[in-house]
């Protein structure tokens, strides 16, 4: 569900993918997605498009990755 939700929208918004990386959160019944993509779009486009998504929780851009955590 949630992680192709956000591999979907990584793709249909023109950004490739580098690195994919998921663990636990410290809340159960979250977790910790981290990306590292490439795109000629600006990374904000892709954050404000996460946030939109219903099961992300919150995004934080982390230098040139961005950081969703999701139920």
């Amino acid at each position: 569900g949630a992680l192709e939700r956000i591999l979907r929208t990584t793709r249909h918004r023109g950004f490739q993918l580098e690195s994919f990386n998921v663990q636990p959160a410290r809340n159960p019944e979250l977790y910790d997605v981290t990306l590292r993509v490439a795109g000629e779009r600006p990374l904000g486009f892709l954050s404000r498009q996460f946030d939109k998504l219903f099961d992300v929780v919150a995004v934080t851009e982390l230098c040139e990755a961005t950081y969703a955590r999701s139920a």
